[in-house]
């Protein structure tokens, strides 16, 4: 089940790095240049009206959410095993 989660995390990872380049490429096409702090944000006003656009920012925060989760299941059932 360890492998499982790895692989999952590392896919995510990379899912969340694609969308989120993709997401920049989007911002500095249509609004020139865009804070990566604020990409998100950018992102948002810069598709509006487009639902593929929006699919791809829930993607990517999706995809952040999931890497959470997982590296908190991870890090919980290490810290079990290493205070046993």
């Amino acid at each position: 089940m360890r492998m499982l989660e790895l692989v999952l995390l590392f896919a995510a990872v990379i899912l969340g790095l694609v969308a989120r380049t993709a997401m920049k490429r989007f911002v500095a096409h249509r609004l020139g240049q865009g804070s990566d702090a604020l990409l998100e944000i950018d992102f948002w006003r810069a598709s509006r009206g487009q639902a593929p656009a929006r699919l791809l920012l829930a993607v990517e925060l999706l995809s952040w959410a999931t890497i959470v989760f997982l590296v908190v299941s991870i890090a919980t059932r290490l810290l079990g095993v290493a205070t046993k």
